[in-house]
């Protein structure tokens, strides 16, 4: 445990735990050590909230000692005050001159020699490839001096697919604060009102928080699409008006506790419903309600998604793409909830339910994060699951 008397947001039992997860995948895949590119599992284990840009930063795990952190010199001297739990002599500096310089020597390289001397040549070493670059990639294993690793880049996020009572208690502040931003932003919603005057509402209120529960910096600016030609799903707010007779989607919109998220996603019309609309949004809660049915512990992700389909089926709606997946620190963070997804669902997961539908002028989305409890799904959203009116 550090000295500096930094209000972590877990005990330290739990890293513990997760190390020992983490620790004993390693060995059933024959792994000496691991190293742990993702930001996201870094956190996950040291407890380290802090983002870098393009930095190189790494976290060596083996099987028998404390993990050591390997970040860049302006980083690790304040590593603990950014909540890391590891004792000052495992937390490794390398040089400021190996940011953005222009020399051919690299801190992946850095990273690398310093894990090879940790763990010795023929060490049985996983990687994290998937966090790797075309040019990261080949300084890493090049200074580990292995001809290839064991690629792990999923390992760690297998242990995070069940949460803990704490996480959940903190996906469950994220989605306190999550209602509170969309309903600031569908009150926002009326004829001529700019889209960014919506979306600066729901920011406003995602880092205020309420009484109670601390906000803070979202992990997601606010999505706000509808109207005729504004139906790409992954932009964000436009520089336009809200135009009577659209309809438009505020989501996912999401808080961070703690880096855990609970995104929550609804569809506003601006002035009386027409009936295709009513009718779509019918469908929609049909599917929703299928795929609560369906998500519980024994099912399968692709039983839930079978489920949606057959629901929204008999109101000429289909959906393609999946219909939602794994959710918790830094927003996704396992399968996805689609046909082809056999993994078997069990307490304590939670899944974010994203139902989307994009088409020119009919735009429509509601999703919602749920918890998978022993007798079924328990919604953290409290917030309604209706197609707003809004004045026109």
């Amino acid at each position: 445990m550090n000295d500096r008397n930094i209000v972590q947001a877990f005990e330290m039992s739990e890293y513990r735990a997760r190390l020992d997860k983490v620790r004993g995948l390693m060995s059933n895949a024959g792994m000496d050590a691991l190293v742990v590119i993702s930001q996201a599992n870094q956190c996950y284990l040291l407890g380290y909230d802090s983002f870098s840009g393009d930095e190189p930063q790494a976290v060596l795990v083996t099987l028998d000692d404390d993990p050591y952190f390997i970040l860049r010199k302006m980083d690790a001297d304040a590593a603990a005050e950014a909540g890391c739990w590891l004792p000052r002599d495992r937390v490794i500096a390398y040089a400021e001159s190996y940011v953005a310089g222009t020399d051919e020597a690299s801190a992946w390289e850095v990273i690398g020699q310093f894990v090879k001397g940790k763990v010795g040549a023929s060490a049985r070493i996983g990687v994290e490839v998937s966090g790797l670059g075309v040019f990261s990639y080949p300084k890493l294993v090049g200074a580990l001096g292995v001809q290839e690793p064991i690629d792990a880049s999923d390992l760690v996020a297998t242990c995070r697919l069940i949460k803990s009572e704490r996480e959940l208690l903190y996906m469950t502040e994220a989605a306190a604060i999550a209602d509170r931003a969309i309903l600031a932003g569908v009150d926002k919603i009326a004829a001529g009102v700019r889209h960014c005057d919506a979306a600066a509402a729901i920011m406003s209120a995602l880092c205020a928080g309420t009484e109670s529960i601390a906000g803070g910096p979202p992990p997601s600016p606010p999505f706000i699409r509808g109207g005729k030609l504004a139906i790409a799903p992954h932009q964000t707010f436009m520089d336009d008006i809200f135009v009577a007779g659209n309809q438009y989607y505020l989501g996912p919109i999401a808080a961070s506790r703690h880096r855990y998220v609970a995104p929550v996603t609804r569809t506003a019309h601006l002035g009386p419903v027409p009936p295709r609309r009513k009718k779509q949004h019918e469908g929609v809660l049909a599917g929703h309600q299928a795929a609560l049915d369906a998500l519980r512990p024994g099912a399968t992700c692709a039983h839930v998604a079978r489920a949606f389909q057959a629901a929204i089926r008999p109101y000429g709606l289909t959906k393609e793409s999946r219909l939602g997946y794994s959710v918790g620190l830094d927003w996704m963070d396992g399968p996805s909830l689609g046909t082809n997804n056999d993994t078997e669902i069990v307490a304590n997961m939670t899944f974010l339910i994203h139902l989307g539908f994009y088409e020119p002028g009919e735009l429509y989305f509601l999703s919602d994060t749920v918890r998978i409890t022993d007798s079924g799904p328990e919604l953290m959203s409290k917030f309604p699951r209706i197609l707003f009116e809004r004045p026109v």
